[in-house]
Parts: C-alpha cells; sequence; structure tokens
C-alpha cells in the first residue's frame, strides 16, 4: 500500500502545451465539407467518425481536427457534436465566389492565438525554416518539445497553403492586393567559377520586355545575373521590391556563398 502510494507522488504530473492547431487550414477546410455534408448543424461526433472511416472519438486525428478547426472558428461543440459557425458556412458558400472564400480563409488563418502572435512577428519578414521555428515555439510559446516541430510544420503549411509565402516572406496584406504585392520579383542568377579583375566589369543595364523589365548585372566572370520584374506593377510593389531586396538579397547572397 505505502509502495503504491510512494509510486503515486513520484509520478511526474504530464506536460502540457500551450494551445495550438495540431492539423493544417487545409486539413479544416476539408474537415468542415464533411460535416457540411451531414447537414452541417449538430453534428453527431459519430456521424462525422463513420464518415472518417473512424471508430473512436478519442483518436488523435479526429480530436486535432475537432481542435483546429474550432480554433479557426470553422465549428462549435457541444454534447459530443459539431456544428458550422457562420465563418464557415459562408467559406463554403461564398456570395461573391471563390475569392471571397480564399480572403476568409486568410481572415480564418489569424483567429488561433498562436498564429495571431506569429503573424504579428514575422509579418512581412522570412519565416524561419521549420526546425528553427519549432524551437522558437518551444523556447518563446510554451510549445512543448514533443509537439514543437508539427506545430512549426502545421503554420508553415497553412501559410503556403493560402499563399501567404513569397520566397519565405509572410505576406498579410490584403487578399485583394496580394497578387500584386506578394508577387515581387524572379532572381535568375548564374554562378560563376573564373572571376575577372572588378575593372572588366560593366556597367548594369535595364531592358524593356513586352511582359515586363529585365534588370542584368554583368559579373566579373563575364556571365550575368538577373532580375525580372512583371509589367504591371505599381509604385506600392515598387516600394515593396526595394524593401525586400535590402533585407532578403545579402542573406540570399551569404547562403550561395557557402555552397559555391
Amino acid at each position: 500500500m505505502s509502495m503504491k502510494s510512494s509510486d503515486t507522488t513520484n509520478k511526474k504530473p504530464r506536460e502540457k502545451s500551450a494551445l495550438y492547431p495540431a492539423v493544417s487550414i487545409s486539413e479544416c477546410y476539408d474537415f468542415i465539407k464533411q460535416i457540411d455534408s451531414l447537414g452541417g448543424k449538430a453534428v453527431s461526433y459519430a456521424s462525422i467518425l463513420n464518415l472518417m472511416g473512424l471508430t473512436s472519438p478519442t483518436t488523435r486525428s479526429f480530436l486535432n481536427r475537432i481542435g483546429a478547426s474550432k480554433q479557426f472558428g470553422f465549428i462549435t461543440t457541444g454534447g459530443s457534436t459539431a456544428q458550422l459557425t457562420d465563418l464557415a458556412r459562408r467559406i463554403l458558400y461564398p456570395n461573391t465566389g471563390e475569392f471571397e472564400s480564399k480572403k476568409l480563409l486568410i481572415e480564418a488563418f489569424g483567429n488561433p492565438p498562436l498564429y495571431a502572435k506569429l503573424i504579428e512577428r514575422f509579418k512581412d519578414k522570412a519565416v524561419p525554416p521549420q526546425s528553427q521555428l519549432g524551437n522558437i515555439l518551444m523556447n518563446e510559446y510554451r510549445i512543448i518539445k514533443q509537439v514543437k516541430d508539427n506545430a512549426a510544420k502545421c503554420f508553415i503549411e497553412s501559410a503556403d497553403y493560402l499563399g501567404l509565402l513569397n520566397n519565405g516572406v509572410l505576406c498579410m496584406d490584403d487578399v485583394t492586393n496580394q497578387s500584386q504585392n506578394c508577387s515581387s520579383f524572379q532572381e535568375v542568377q548564374t554562378a560563376q567559377s573564373d572571376y575577372a579583375e572588378p575593372s572588366q566589369a560593366i556597367e548594369s543595364q535595364t531592358h524593356q520586355q513586352e511582359d515586363g523589365y529585365l534588370f542584368e548585372i554583368p559579373t566579373m566572370g563575364k556571365k550575368t545575373a538577373r532580375f525580372y520584374i512583371p509589367d504591371g506593377v505599381t509604385e506600392k510593389d515598387i516600394d515593396y521590391i526595394k524593401l525586400y531586396i535590402e533585407k532578403m538579397l545579402p542573406v540570399f547572397l551569404e547562403n550561395l556563398k557557402t555552397e559555391l
């Protein structure tokens, strides 16, 4: 008896993680489609499980979808039932088409408390690689070690699914301007092996083409690095491109130097 009591006393409490979506927003989008196919209102867990080919409401894949969908604001639950929110219905049945659905999904992306903090931190900045982001989540956001990598993976996958990652930069501009503001430029750079003296370099040149502008930078190895900017850009686009180059191009070049 005393031995059992001692074992109970020495047993460590299970470490709890801060709240985070355990699946991506795309998986939740598919999940609410399933709930909608069953009526959308007060759908029993048993019905959802049957549709998913599962048997137990404690199955991790089911609980993860329930929890994440609640955080994104897609469902409410009670009495072992799930019900679609008005937000979910507007996403599934938009008044003005697919464009409205995407805009609402982007708004929902910021609903989970953790994601709201990450968006504030990384807006218009490069999102760290998954392993590094996982460590940040553990050290600064109380996500436990066992789930930190999955939490990071789901955030990156969700942002990528919504088209919010542009060359690794989190673009959270209004979706109506997203196609312009988050399409800064494409880089095409050739690696050089033989270098000439700097005095041999010629001036950079800009060429206007039918579909945009090509900015050429000669290398000392007589090869050319190129930046392409599409036609139809605005002054806001140009300011964004300039800011992006100032922040990200030095990092890209330093990384490239280590690979050559």
